[in-house]
């Protein structure tokens, strides 16, 4: 072969080679920049407002942006709010399974705002509101306060119990407590246990935030922004004899206290009355409530009939019931049921005001249970120009009141006129209050 014909079939290899390269690298461009592209196309976007002040935007704080995909969550970035209290996060993935929200620490408490997907929506402003602090709990009150025992293990020789407080905030601010001791104890969002209670569990409401132990109770620094905030928790309770005496504190003001046991145990108590029955997801409780509660108003429900413990080692850990479920589950379970029994209460309690409401006005004056007697003489609520006003009535007012403006009966204003006037009537009683 002449140097000639090497010299040209050189040439043609280094051409092939040349246009083999050359479509690896457009391969390469087609197949990762725009997949690329087209999954990280997303941004969220908003603004950080103070509800204390009339939405005024919150400068120089952070904001955080997680990611949630399946069961793992985790932060992916922050930023920090500029002059006009807003903040970006670009470039972000809008897969049907990915979901995002963001959340901020301030002054004490965190704030996260509802969650959001972009995969229909690739660009989406998300706002998240913010309020001033304060230490004061004279505008917090329990709405709701749920008690539930489920069925005694006669083996352990314990009684599970989970609990759940629905708070209302009727301040403009965030109660926002903190371990530091004041008067003995620590101005701390505080609640009452038995006085054989343990291995308690914190759910819903205490994420982000600690806990110790106060007296036979326990407190935490978790806040209590405006408005409605649940507050849950599990924990077990020894008995050693057929007997017990079940003791509570009612820490706030409390509209309703629900106390539930299973069929099998008989619960009495001079404070809440029985109501009977109730069912619900197919489980039967016995039903005990109470209404308008004062602060430090101590209760006490007796138990009976109580399987009578096991004289027998604990079992080891590994051998407890349902091993492959994780707690939090469980606790997600009964928190579900706990509000499914608190709806039907709720229900049932609304049925009766209705048709107490609609009966003639001729009998003005009519016997009440002994019950109420006894509690209006304990604390008597000051008379107004016609009717006696108390804080569960207010309180149920102000109930009433937001769920007519959220389902759009009533116009803002008017919404905000009424609120403020009941607001001003609940301080003015709660302040009128002697501690005994």
């Amino acid at each position: 072969m002449t140097a000639w014909n090497k010299w040209q079939k050189a040439k043609q290899l280094l051409k092939c080679i040349t246009g083999i390269s050359t479509v690896a690298l457009l391969l390469f461009v087609c197949f990762s920049l725009p997949a690329h592209a087209a999954g990280n196309t997303g941004r969220i976007y908003g603004q950080l407002l103070d509800g204390s002040n009339k939405n005024a935007p919150v400068v120089g704080e952070h904001v955080t942006l997680q990611m949630a995909q399946g069961d793992n969550a985790r932060d992916v970035s922050s930023a920090i709010t500029d002059a006009r209290g807003s903040f970006s996060f670009a470039n972000l993935a809008t897969g049907k399974s990915i979901s995002y929200a963001v959340y901020s620490r301030y002054q004490g408490a965190q704030y996260t705002s509802v969650i959001i997907s972009l995969d229909t929506k690739p660009a989406q402003q998300l706002n998240l509101t913010v309020y001033q602090a304060t230490k004061s709990t004279a505008n917090i009150a329990i709405v709701r306060a749920t008690i539930l025992l489920h069925k005694p293990d006669a083996q352990k020789g314990i009684i599970p119990v989970s609990e759940l407080f629905i708070f209302r905030n009727l301040e403009s601010h965030t109660y926002v407590g903190s371990f530091a001791a004041s008067n003995g104890k620590p101005n701390a969002l505080r609640f009452s246990l038995p006085h054989t209670a343990s291995k308690v569990s914190l759910g819903k409401g205490f994420e982000g935030y600690n806990a110790i132990q106060v007296d036979t109770g326990f407190a935490s620094d978790a806040a209590v922004p405006p408005g409605d905030s649940q507050f849950a928790f599990t924990f077990d309770m020894p008995y050693s004899a057929s007997e017990y005496d079940f003791d509570y504190t009612a820490v706030y003001p409390t509209v309703l206290l629900t106390f539930l046991a299973p069929p099998q145990i008989q619960a009495s108590s001079d404070i809440l009355s029985s109501q009977g029955p109730i069912t619900s997801g197919q489980q039967t409780y016995n039903l005990l409530q109470a209404k308008a509660l004062l602060a430090g108003k101590e209760v006490h429900v007796q138990l009976a009939g109580l399987p009578t413990p096991s004289l027998v080692p604990d079992a080891p850990a590994s051998t407890t019931s349902n091993p492959g479920m994780p707690w939090l589950v469980i606790v997600l379970l009964i928190m579900a049921a706990i509000l499914s029994i608190t709806g039907v209460i709720y229900r049932s309690v609304r049925r009766q005001t209705a048709s107490l409401s609609k009966k003639p006005a001729g009998k003005t004056r009519t016997k009440q249970p002994v019950q109420v007697q006894r509690q209006q003489k304990a604390a008597p609520v000051k008379q107004g120009n016609k009717t006696g006003t108390s804080e569960q009535a207010l309180l149920q007012e102000l109930l009433e009141l937001d769920k007519t403006y959220e389902a759009g009966k009533i116009k803002k204003a008017v919404y905000q006129e009424r609120r403020t006037k009941l607001k001003a009537q609940l301080r003015a009683l709660m302040s009128e209050k002697v501690t005994p």
